[in-house]
């Protein structure tokens, strides 16, 4: 479609909507005298962003308005710069850098943060901060649990979470990854409620501060619809929710995503079986591993259930994320979900993504019970327990086993049996993923949502049967 035909096109597209927080609806003329109502959202270049009354952003070149309508958009560009200055003031880190939303490069933000690095894969990378546990570290005044950013495939922004006071990580003693299961202190914070209450005073005065008054709308599918407090401004839409005893939290999304109350596309089916079989490695040692699961590091808290949870979800094309998770699944304070309501209330949001769950439950697990979700690139959560001694032989036989060693082989595998040989283990209860198996060496390959260094860890068939709870969950297409 030419630029000529654009600007009727929209005029006769374009319906009536109550604008947003600091977002002016303006009739734009042409330079031939043509009016559409938008608001104007950014300009790169020459190029000028607009918004229509109906939600969707265009571009086009300057010189295409009027010359009011050019003075006016070079006047709000300006404004534009001043507002990410105060904004990047009230938030206390450099979260703004003049590119509108969509534009907003990943990796370049994520350092600009001090967000680690989470997770790679072909959908897209991650980054995450406890800053609890890192020092001086505030967003908009408050010190947030967790900031997490997503990136496309692209390594574009998808969106940005930030986890204030909630029942996860409020009080929390324990530690990460593998001293989860130790309880590594006391803490007395107060209460839940009172600091919650304080977050959520102090990051709406901080906004409010930059944008003035937000807007009040309804935002998420299923379950995790909750009221929250919008603010927009160049392409961003700032998402405030205070779910009582839940989480305090701040979402920055695009605005396209916030005017569709947080609903995101669904996958086709086709398209998630060929993703999911390409993601399925076959090595010349009999290895079979699933790739590109997206990580999630639980952090020091017992969110091991949303946080596997949300890794399976997004393998399969469903967006998710481990606080939310937590909520529906009425997971206690400080952590602890049972798998079996998770996964019930969860089903409406798997159904409506075309996807349905399983659950299989096992005497003694063997090869047999995860090959066939494996080679169809389907991770399997499994519930066991976390035991050091089966920690230990994990990591061992993780480190060792690519030599080939005849010698190291036969260590592990001993080891393995005997402790095999003693009592199950009833403490550490835990979930993590099976993602991969090896029939020639009698183990399975498992993910804890613990960081990139558990990632990936071989474990022979022995000892997992030793910790095994003997149930298994599976996201399907």
């Amino acid at each position: 479609m030419s630029r000529k035909s654009l600007f009727p096109l929209l005029l006769c597209l374009c319906t009536a909507l109550t604008s947003h927080a600091v977002e002016t609806e303006r009739a734009f003329k042409s330079s031939t005298g043509q009016e559409i109502k938008a608001t104007f959202q950014a300009m790169n270049g020459k190029m000028v962003t607009l918004r229509r009354a109906d939600g969707k952003s265009f571009d086009l070149p300057i010189d295409r308005l009027s010359k009011e309508d050019q003075a006016y958009v070079a006047a709000a560009a300006a404004g534009s710069a001043k507002d990410a200055e105060k904004l990047n003031e009230a938030a206390g880190q450099a979260i703004a850098n003049g590119a509108t939303f969509s534009e907003l490069e990943a990796e370049p933000l994520a350092n600009a943060l001090k967000l680690r690095p989470e997770s790679t894969s072909k959908i897209g990378k991650s980054w995450r901060h406890y800053a609890a546990y890192a020092g001086d570290y505030t967003l908009f005044g408050a010190m947030p649990y967790s900031v997490a950013l997503y990136s496309d495939a692209e390594g574009k922004v998808e969106n940005i979470s930030i986890v204030y006071a909630n029942k996860g990580d409020f009080g929390s003693t324990a530690g990460f990854a593998r001293d989860h299961f130790k309880n590594l202190g006391t803490s007395d914070p107060g209460t839940l409620e009172e600091a919650m209450d304080l977050d959520d005073k102090t990051i709406s005065k901080a906004l409010t501060s930059v944008f003035g008054e937000g807007m009040i709308q309804r935002y998420g599918e299923g379950d995790t619809r909750r009221k929250i407090t919008r603010w927009d401004w160049n392409g961003h839409a700032f998402l405030l929710s205070n779910e009582t005893g839940e989480y305090v939290s701040l979402a920055i999304v695009s605005l396209e995503m916030a005017d569709s109350g947080g609903k995101s596309a669904r996958m086709t089916d086709s398209a998630l079986k060929q993703r999911l079989i390409t993601n399925v490695r076959h090595e010349d040692n009999g290895d079979v591993v699933i790739s590109e699961i997206p990580m999630v590091d639980q952090g020091p808290k017992g969110y091991c259930v949303p946080a596997t949870f949300e890794r399976a979800m997004r393998t399969m094309g469903i967006e998710a994320d481990m606080y939310l998770l937590a909520m529906v699944g009425q997971s206690a304070a400080g952590g602890g979900t049972v798998v079996e309501i998770l996964l019930e209330n969860v089903k409406s949001a798997v159904y409506r993504k075309g996807r349905r769950t399983k659950e299989d439950e096992v005497k003694s697990l063997k090869i047999r019970d995860v090959k066939r979700y494996i080679d169809q690139g389907a991770p399997l959560m499994w519930t066991m327990h976390s035991m050091d001694s089966y920690n230990d032989l994990a990591d061992e036989n993780t480190r060792g086993r690519e030599s080939g060693d005849a010698a190291f082989r036969e260590k592990i595998a001993a080891d393995a049996m005997k402790i095999a040989e003693k009592e199950k283990p009833e403490d550490n209860r835990h979930i993590c993923m099976i993602i991969g198996y090896n029939e020639s060496t009698n183990e399975i390959a498992v993910s804890d949502s613990w960081g990139k260094q558990f990632e990936l860890r071989w474990i022979p068939l022995e000892l997992a049967d030793w910790v095994s709870a003997g149930k298994l969950f599976m996201i399907l297409p």
